[in-house]
């Protein structure tokens, strides 16, 4: 394998991986060099709702507590953990 041969071939991945994450999760802003940002967990809240921010810091026990009232959905737990993944993956592996 040639040293262009694994070059795009690892590009290609990385842009089907992007392609699968929908586009309103896509970040829309350069992530800063982790020389820079060494701790991604502040950076991430910028592009969650307050409500994906509260679900997805929440633990386990009060987000089935939140669940079995009706506060919340069990869709939107799982979206916004989905949400958030989807942004960590951006942040360091693409």
């Amino acid at each position: 394998m040639t040293g262009a041969s694994w070059q795009l071939k690892g590009e290609a991945k990385r842009q089907s991986i992007l392609n699968a994450i929908p586009k309103k999760w896509r970040l829309k802003h350069p992530v800063p060099p982790a020389t820079e940002l060494r701790d991604v967990t502040q950076y991430i809240r910028q592009y969650l709702t307050e409500r994906e921010i509260e679900i997805t810091e929440t633990d386990a026990v009060d987000i089935v507590e939140q669940t079995s009232t009706g506060r919340w959905s069990s869709v939107e737990v799982t979206e916004a953990f989905c949400h958030r993944a989807a942004l960590a993956h951006q942040l360091v592996c693409l």
